[in-house]
């Protein structure tokens, strides 16, 4: 569903007021993109980039850094809309990394975290055996407010509140290309009753002699269609 969209870059705020993230925004010219992926490559296979692994390219893909780019996914809703206890749940499990998402025209949020998946209820919003479209945009790190470092030590304190891969920003055994773009996968997960947000498992006694364990397990539960008791099953292999 969300193997394939558009790409296209604008300097940054131009993208919005051209009202980029709007469904009938036209994206006939836009770049084909695969996901995951990450800019550079797409334009590596575009060829508006050269190598910037050989001799001195890579300063020919510092603009990279400085554009604000665009995904845009068109799909097909699922067949049946969601019954009164169930839910749809967007699933971004990776984007890098200061990201402003919109569903069909709607402004959805916010996500700057390249390391945490972004979840986000799109029920209201997502048409059920229709065609919908889903628009980001990925702004330019260093241009972010971020919280300054308190005493910095060395150089780059810029970068220290940002939740993203440094690598990118150059090093003596690479070359400078901040990476940006949607690398992990997009999924729309279907959600009935309740929900598990997460699942912590502790060791409490160990007896080798007795093949004896005992543990405690503590699970955080999302209730989000009804009350009232809830059973879960673990097993162990």
């Amino acid at each position: 569903m969300f193997e394939t969209g558009k790409l296209t870059d604008f300097a940054p705020g131009e993208g919005e007021r051209a009202r980029a993230f709007a469904e009938d925004h036209p994206d006939g010219s836009w770049l084909e993109v695969s996901v995951p992926g990450d800019v550079h490559t797409t334009l590596l296979a575009a060829g508006r980039l050269k190598d910037p692994f050989y001799g001195q390219q890579e300063e020919e893909a510092a603009w990279v850094e400085d554009r604000e780019w665009w995904y845009r996914f068109s799909f097909e809703g699922p067949e049946t809309p969601p019954e009164p206890d169930e839910r749809l749940l967007l699933v971004l499990h990776g984007l890098d990394t200061f990201v402003t998402l919109w569903l069909n025209g709607e402004r959805l949020g916010e996500h700057r975290n390249m390391f945490r998946e972004a979840v986000f209820d799109v029920t209201p919003q997502l048409r059920a055996g229709a065609a919908n479209t889903l628009a980001l945009c990925f702004h330019p790190p260093l241009r972010q407010e971020l919280p300054a470092a308190p005493d910095p030590w060395g150089r780059n304190q810029e970068r220290v509140g940002m939740r993203k891969a440094q690598y990118g920003y150059g090093w003596d055994w690479g070359p400078r290309l901040p990476t940006v773009g949607v690398w992990r996968p997009i999924e729309l997960r279907r959600q009935k009753r309740a929900a598990l947000l997460g699942v912590q498992f502790s060791t409490v006694e160990l007896s080798g002699d007795r093949g004896r364990a005992v543990v405690r397990v503590r699970v955080e539960v999302d209730a989000f269609a009804s009350r009232g008791p809830r059973r879960a099953r673990l097993r162990l292999r």
